[in-house]
């Protein structure tokens, strides 16, 4: 006989039926709780997920157990499937369906939520979450004297751990990594199990983690140590799991050589990151991206380009579409070493592969954005017309309810069924819409955190670092989480090649054409070309009919000759720089006029120069700054900018962009920036 899907749907509810029947009829009170819970722990173990949520569910309609119970085998079963948004509403209501109880067993189902529904927020980084959920439960849990669970311990690290990124200074965090090891270190003692050891070394791994991450190198040294004393004991005791102690004794390895390169003792790190290599770990994609954050921090950047060199064919294998978070996690860190390991022609290459992928990912997400929008207005129309009619049939089953019960019991009861089944398709339409719902809001958070992600990119392609022979510093505030503001430099020997320009429009457009501007600005100024004739070939790649949106860009391209001062620029329709910003004689230079690069590609820009501008000071800026408006309008104006150099004294160029900063934001009066700000300060 041949077993079709619906005969094993049907199996599956008959076998749920007969199984919540036995547990009524065949046990008293306490014995249904402990059947229960081993049958929900069985099918868990055995990963029936979609059954686990319908179990949970059934036995908690029935009584068989609590509320709380219910939901949290739910929020189970819902993160097991990955919905992870419903399984923390799972988790949050468990825990508000326990609160007021002091029973013991609600205590657990407390504890046990608040710790997943904790270790659910940190793997996505929310730790103001993290804290505000963590404190809640530990307070609540040491208010009722319930503080012996493993769960206890891991709200107490999760707490930690959050609190590292906020104030790694604080003293109350090594109070509760403490507390958290000594709890753990008591357990192994009393049990020696697999499990007991397992949980030692995530919490260790976390501890561990949260230092390093924060560059507290000698914190995290203390806990890494300990986190390999405790593998010793575990290999002692357990030899035969070689490939756990593989795994966790690589960790330990590239935790050691991360701390040991951060507190400079080079010889040791490279010594630990040797062992790391011998591991079967190492030589998997997770422990490849591992040794390359070692690289990376080491300096070691060909090193670490060549580690990542295989991510292509890797990725070419699992899947077709990049997310941004696939950028950030692969490309955005293969850029990077090939960039700092001088390999630039591979660099650009991935830089233009990230721009390539940057635009169909970002508009894959606009468009599932305008999608979940148009579903959430469908799904709030729907649960409001649900609830009218879940009012109004509850209304009319109590007014017939008490009509009928006084002429007749039978017609009554025929009635209450009726409103009863009513009401059981309400809540089956509610609940569904709900499970809607929450798929809409996930993709919507989804499409949130890729923006942040896109603006971390693009906020990679302009420098962070500058030539520490020469007093230089500039930055970039997009108005919108990407924008189209660019700065850039490149110093060979005495030459000195800078940049800054305003691409036309805000937004997703913007920043391609900004990203694409300041890729031929390093590969044209690499040549050694004059800034007129940077601008004149630019312009020919930028305009014509590859530019089917008009977009352009104004541009201030400068050479510095840093031997002899001697200064040669091109300015193609940008905003006139400051000269002599540290005297108050302070001035916007004359310029010749160019078109703003990207309009038409037959134009031959003119250079200008000036003999020397040795100790001197020179400050850029795009309109961010000049056009920024407070609540009423007003613009800050080329006027009060010049004013406030003259009547400011400047010690390095980082003050000057510092101070203009917090002039526009005290204009501004609290309004929303109108433009991307960049500021760019040199002193000769």
């Amino acid at each position: 006989m041949t077993y079709t899907k619906t005969h094993c749907r049907l199996l599956q509810t008959f076998l749920l039926t007969m199984t919540i029947v036995m547990l009524l009829v065949g046990c008293n009170s306490d014995q249904h709780t402990t059947s229960s819970n081993d049958m929900l722990e069985k099918v868990s173990a055995q990963r029936n997920y979609t059954y686990l949520l319908h179990l949970a569910d059934s036995l908690g309609e029935a009584g068989v157990i609590s509320p709380g119970e219910s939901s949290y085998w739910q929020g189970y079963a819902y993160y097991w499937m990955k919905q992870r948004r419903t399984a923390e509403y799972h988790w949050k209501e468990a825990m508000t369906l326990c609160e007021k109880s002091d029973k013991t067993e609600d205590l657990d189902t407390y504890a046990r939520s608040a710790s997943f529904l904790v270790g659910l927020l940190i793997r996505y980084m929310d730790f103001s979450s993290v804290i505000k959920y963590s404190k809640l439960a530990l307070e609540h849990l040491d208010q009722h004297k319930h503080t012996k669970s493993s769960d206890y311990t891991n709200l107490l690290i999760f707490f930690g751990c959050s609190q590292v990124y906020f104030n790694a200074n604080d003293s109350m965090v090594n109070v509760v990594f403490e507390k958290a090891y000594q709890r753990h270190m008591d357990h192994i003692s009393k049990n020696h199990s697999k499990d007991a050891y397992h949980d030692a070394v995530v919490g260790l791994i976390n501890m561990s983690y949260s230092w390093i991450s924060v560059k507290k190198y000698e914190a995290g040294a203390l806990w890494t140590k300990r986190f390999g004393k405790l593998l010793e004991d575990y290999r002692a005791r357990y030899p035969d799991d070689k490939a756990y102690l593989d795994k966790q004794w690589a960790r330990y390895k590239i935790f050691t050589a991360i701390g040991l390169e951060g507190c400079h003792k080079r010889r040791q790190a490279e010594r630990a990151f040797k062992d790391y290599e011998r591991t079967n770990f190492s030589n998997t994609l997770e422990g490849q991206l591992d040794a390359s954050d070692y690289l990376a921090i080491s300096g070691k950047w060909s090193m670490a380009a060549k580690k990542l060199s295989n991510l292509n064919e890797h990725l070419a294998n699992e899947q077709v579409d990049f997310s941004l978070e696939d950028l950030q996690k692969y490309l955005l860190r293969r850029f990077r070493a090939n960039d700092k390991a001088g390999q630039k022609d591979t660099a650009n290459a991935v830089a233009k592969q990230i721009c390539e992928l940057l635009d169909s990912a970002i508009i894959r997400s606009q468009r599932i954005d305008a999608e979940e929008q148009e579903t959430i207005r469908e799904k709030e129309d729907q649960l409001l017309l649900q609830q009218k009619r879940l009012t109004k049939s509850r209304t009319i089953g109590l007014f017939s309810a008490i009509l009928l019960l006084s002429i007749f019991f039978t017609v009554y009861t025929i009635i209450r069924h009726r409103s009863q089944r009513h009401l059981a398709q309400a809540h089956k339409e509610l609940k569904k819409a709900y499970s809607q719902l929450e798929e809409t809001t996930t993709i919507k958070e989804r499409m949130e955190s890729e923006l942040r992600i896109a603006r971390n990119i693009q906020m990679s392609m302009v420098p962070s670092k500058f030539p520490k022979r020469l007093d230089m510093f500039a930055s970039m505030t997009p108005a919108k989480e990407v924008g189209g503001d660019l700065y850039g430099y490149l110093l060979q020997d005495n030459q000195l090649y800078f940049c800054i320009g305003d691409v036309s429009g805000k937004g997703v457009p913007a920043s391609l054409f900004m990203a694409q501007t300041t890729r031929l600005f390093h590969t044209l100024a690499s040549q050694q070309m004059m800034p007129a004739e940077i601008c004149t070939r630019m312009n020919k790649e930028l305009s014509g009919e590859d530019n089917v949106n008009g977009m352009f860009v104004t541009l201030f391209l400068g050479l510095l000759d840093l031997s002899t001062g001697h200064l040669s620029f091109c300015n193609a329709g940008h905003n006139p720089p400051v000269i002599d910003v540290r005297s108050q004689h302070a001035e916007m230079i004359s310029m010749e006029t160019n078109a703003p690069i990207g309009l038409w590609p037959e134009l031959e820009y003119i250079g200008e120069e000036i003999d020397s501008i040795r100790g001197r000071s020179l400050f850029l800026y795009t309109d961010g700054l000049t056009e920024a408006e407070n609540k009423q309008q007003e613009q800050f104006g080329d006027d009060r900018l010049v004013e406030f150099i003259r009547s400011h004294q400047f010690d390095n160029a980082q003050q000057v962009v510092a101070q203009l900063q917090q002039e526009v934001e005290t204009h501004r009066q609290g309004a929303e920036p109108n433009d991307d700000l960049t500021l760019f300060c040199i002193f000769a």
